[in-house]
């Protein structure tokens, strides 16, 4: 009991310093609380997010389904053309096995000269291919990622605006996002009305 009378002593007297410290100190204290209260403090409020779902940019804006369709015809066009020519040289060296012993000396060296420079070719055709490919895709895929860009900057100016824009999805790095947050179907929306419009005008 005496324990706890003396606990109560030192909570009072602890309490009644606090209240002579401030006693002395109101003057000062009130000044600098109006200060703060008169300037201007960054809240939470101040800070907006917007967030576009990039899997489902990719997988509903059309421009990226014509850039695929186009990187996948292009492919398939420049495959048959080397396979024409494969099937080609298969042909012409199958006829000189039948052929290469009824041939002359000189006659044989310049039709396996012939065949070997026609397989060197295409071994180059294909690697020119292949090269031609990864350019062309590169360049439409930056075409698709500048467009995406250019429309979220308009679509910021015209909606926002948006201190952030983020992007999410699963290789976005962003682990969650409220979605009230999310105005991917207007990005997605807006994406295709333009492009749509873009491919009337030429």
């Amino acid at each position: 009991m005496r324990q706890m009378t003396i606990k109560v002593m030192i909570s009072a007297g602890v309490a009644l310093l606090a209240l002579t410290s401030c006693n002395h100190k109101d003057k000062s204290l009130k000044e600098y609380t109006e200060k703060i209260s008169s300037e201007k403090s960054f809240a939470p409020t101040d800070i907006r997010i917007a967030a576009v779902n990039m899997d489902r940019v990719n997988d509903e804006f059309q421009m990226v389904a014509d850039v695929q369709k186009e990187l996948s015809d292009t492919e398939q066009r420049l495959t048959a053309d080397v396979q024409r020519q494969a099937t080609n040289f298969q042909n012409e060296y199958e006829n000189y096995l039948k052929i290469g012993a009824t041939l002359t000396l000189a006659e044989q060296k310049r039709r396996e000269a012939n065949l070997e420079q026609k397989q060197q070719d295409i071994a180059a055709l294909q690697q020119t291919y292949a090269n031609q490919l990864v350019t062309l895709q590169t360049q439409r895929m930056e075409d698709v990622t500048n467009t995406i860009l250019s429309y979220i900057e308009k679509y910021n100016e015209e909606n926002g605006p948006y201190t952030l824009v983020v992007m999410t999805g699963r290789s976005s790095g962003v682990l969650y996002a409220q979605p009230s947050l999310d105005v991917t179907q207007e990005v997605i929306d807006g994406l295709n009305r333009e492009y749509q419009n873009s491919k009337k005008g030429k």
